[in-house]
C-alpha cells in the first residue's frame, strides 16, 4: 500500500505555468503580513496566486486545537477549491509568513476556466494532485510515527518544487546537507503533522545530536541521513527492505 504515495504530503505542487499570466494581467496585487488571512470563502471570495513567502491552511478541531492542513509555498493557488464549488468550509487561508499575492474575484476566475476548456481541464488534474496529496497527509498522520511525519514534511519543503511524477530519491538525494526553507518551528511542524510541540522538539534536539540536523549561520540544514530514514517508504527500488517482526512464540503443539 505505501506504493501509492506521491512522496510529499502536506505541500502542494506548483500551479501550472499556465495561470501565472492570468493573474499578472487580471490580479490585484497585495503584500500580506504574517498572520493575515485571505478571505474566499463561498461565492463572493477570491482567488490566490502565491508570488512570495509561506500561506496554510488552518483548521481547528473539536477540542479548539489548531493545526495547519497544508503548506502552500510560492507558485500555488489558494482558494480555488472554494471558488470551484461556492461552498464555505471551516478552513482559514491565511499567511504563516509575510507573503505577496495576487487576488481575483471568484467569478472572473471561473469565467476563464469556463472559457477555455484546456484550463478548465489543467485546473482538473490541478485540483485531483491536491487532493491526492492531502489525503496523503491523513494517512501519514494515522500511520506512521512522529518522526517520520515531521521527516517527511522536511523532506516535502526541501523538494517543493521537483516534478512529483518523475521524482526520483536516486537522484534527488543530496551529498551534503540541504538548507530546510522556512524555519518552522517545533510548534508549526508539530500543526502540521498532529503532533504535539514537546513531541516534535525531542525529536529535533536528537536528530541535531546525531548529525540529522544541524543549524549553520542561523539557517537549519538537513543532512542526507535524515532523508534516508524516508526510503524505506519512498524509495521505488533499492531502498532498504522493511522490516518485519517475527514471532519468538511457539506455535501450540
Amino acid at each position: 500500500m505505501r506504493q501509492v504515495f506521491l512522496e510529499f504530503p502536506w505541500v502542494h505542487a506548483p500551479a501550472p505555468s499556465a495561470f501565472l499570466p492570468l493573474f499578472h494581467a487580471l490580479g490585484r496585487y497585495e503584500k500580506l503580513e504574517a498572520g493575515r488571512a485571505i478571505y474566499n470563502g463561498g461565492t463572493t471570495g477570491e482567488v490566490a496566486y502565491i508570488l512570495s513567502g509561506l500561506c496554510t491552511y488552518r483548521t481547528q478541531d473539536a477540542r479548539d486545537r489548531e493545526h495547519y492542513f497544508t503548506f502552500v509555498p510560492a507558485n500555488r493557488l489558494m482558494g480555488n477549491v472554494d471558488a470551484f464549488t461556492g461552498n464555505v468550509v471551516n478552513v482559514i487561508d491565511f499567511a504563516l509568513r509575510p507573503t505577496e499575492i495576487f487576488l481575483m474575484p471568484r467569478q472572473l476566475f471561473l469565467e476563464h476556466l469556463a472559457a477555455d476548456p484546456d484550463l478548465m481541464q489543467t485546473h482538473t488534474r490541478m485540483l485531483i494532485r491536491e487532493h491526492e496529496s492531502d489525503m496523503e497527509g491523513l494517512l501519514s498522520c494515522a500511520s506512521d510515527p512522529v518522526e517520520i511525519r515531521a521527516a517527511r514534511l522536511i523532506a516535502a519543503l526541501v523538494f517543493r518544487d521537483e516534478c512529483r511524477a518523475s521524482f526520483s530519491w536516486e537522484e534527488a538525494m543530496p551529498e551534503a546537507p540541504v538548507p530546510v526553507p522556512y524555519a518552522l518551528t517545533p510548534t508549526e511542524i508539530a500543526r502540521g503533522v498532529r503532533a504535539t510541540r514537546t513531541a516534535v522538539s525531542l525529536i529535533m534536539s536528537r536528530w541535531e545530536r546525531e548529525g540529522l540536523l544541524e543549524v549553520r549561520d542561523g539557517v537549519r540544514l538537513a543532512s542526507p541521513k535524515l532523508f534516508r530514514l524516508l526510503t524505506d517508504w519512498l524509495t521505488s527500488r533499492g531502498g532498504p527492505a522493511p522490516k518485519v517482526a517475527k514471532s519468538r512464540r511457539k506455535a501450540a503443539s
